[in-house]
């Protein structure tokens, strides 16, 4: 797979919504997303933007062999990025016309064109319907989360 600043990520079905941001308490996550923001000087990580509202985006790496997602790390990236990293869950809702900014962000951040992305976005289709069929287990260093 091609190595972009901005990737889909193919987040299986069974951890939809197991995450640090919906497990911890909320003060908890608030400091650290907090933390994450003032760690990167209020900038998306991605795109490198610092006018836009900021999500703490999660990234995670899969052992698809053993159905373990396991916590890499926790950056700070402004609200179109995460929508394009969450493309699947993007689709599902919102309209055409917010999916047509997303793309337009994607191949903009990525110097590509639009055929590009559709040809990156087939790729990470592939792979999360490779993934749909098993229960992840969710991972915080040693810890299982979910």
């Amino acid at each position: 797979m091609q190595r972009l600043k901005l990737r889909i990520e193919p987040i299986p079905v069974s951890t939809w919504g197991r995450s640090l941001s919906n497990l911890l308490p909320r003060e908890e996550w608030d400091e650290i997303r907090n933390q994450v923001y003032r760690e990167a000087n209020y900038k998306c990580q991605i795109c490198g933007s610092t006018d836009k509202e900021f999500h703490a985006h999660e990234q995670w790496l899969f052992n698809d062999t053993k159905a373990i997602q396991k916590l890499a790390g926790i950056i700070c990236v402004c609200k179109t990025c995460h929508n394009c990293i969450h493309m699947g869950r993007s689709k599902m809702v919102y309209k055409a016309s917010r999916i047509e900014i997303l793309i337009r962000h994607w191949c903009k951040v990525n110097k590509k064109r639009r055929a590009d992305f559709y040809a990156y976005e087939k790729e990470i289709f592939e792979i999360n319907k490779k993934r749909a069929d098993k229960y992840y287990i969710v991972k915080v260093g040693h810890k299982i989360l979910a």
